[in-house]
């Protein structure tokens, strides 16, 4: 019997830290902690300039910049039809600094990826959104990683309440029969 609440005990347990483990990596630092592309204007307007800028790089490092999105590469043979434009590469200055200024076309819209890559190095990632109202653009939508922590740790924290009912019931029962 001992033997059987032991492996019921050790199931509940890591159970529990399947529960946990995804809110403990929702709230760790995203990757690269302190460097990352940085964007002059993350809503511009169609034909406005964008200057980017990667940090992180040993001086002279040739960085490849490459933007996703609708007329990316300023051919729209669809109109919805998603491209992807390479630039560069840009020599790291002294600092370890790659910036690249750009002029967005002015057919423009919508959202684009940005990807900073260099050799030996992690990718740097950002995003614009062009904004062709004026103001800003559209509030983000969909999952919230970060704002599900609550849920993940209260189901965590539910887990190891059953986990120490089960343990307590265990023990009444087996002191009863004891006796």
């Amino acid at each position: 019997m001992k033997n059987i609440r032991t492996k019921i005990a050790a199931v509940v347990i890591a159970a529990a830290a399947l529960v946990a483990a995804p809110s403990a990596a929702a709230l760790a630092s995203t990757y690269p902690p302190a460097n990352g592309i940085t964007v002059s204007n993350t809503t511009p307007a169609p034909g406005s300039p964008v200057t980017l800028t990667a940090s992180g790089y040993t001086p002279g490092t040739p960085v490849t910049f490459t933007i996703t999105g609708e007329n990316a590469d300023q051919i729209a043979l669809v109109k919805f039809a998603v491209t992807t434009k390479t630039l560069g590469p840009v020599s790291a200055n002294s600092s370890g600094v790659a910036a690249l200024t750009i002029t967005l076309p002015s057919s423009a819209s919508g959202s684009y990826g940005i990807v900073a890559s260099a050799p030996g190095f992690a990718n740097q990632s950002s995003s614009i959104t062009v904004s062709t109202t004026g103001g800003s653009a559209l509030p983000p939508t969909g999952f919230d990683a970060a704002s599900m922590a609550g849920i993940w740790i209260g189901g965590g924290v539910l887990l190891l309440g059953g986990l120490v009912v089960t343990v307590v019931a265990a023990r009444r029962k087996s002191s009863s029969q004891e006796r």
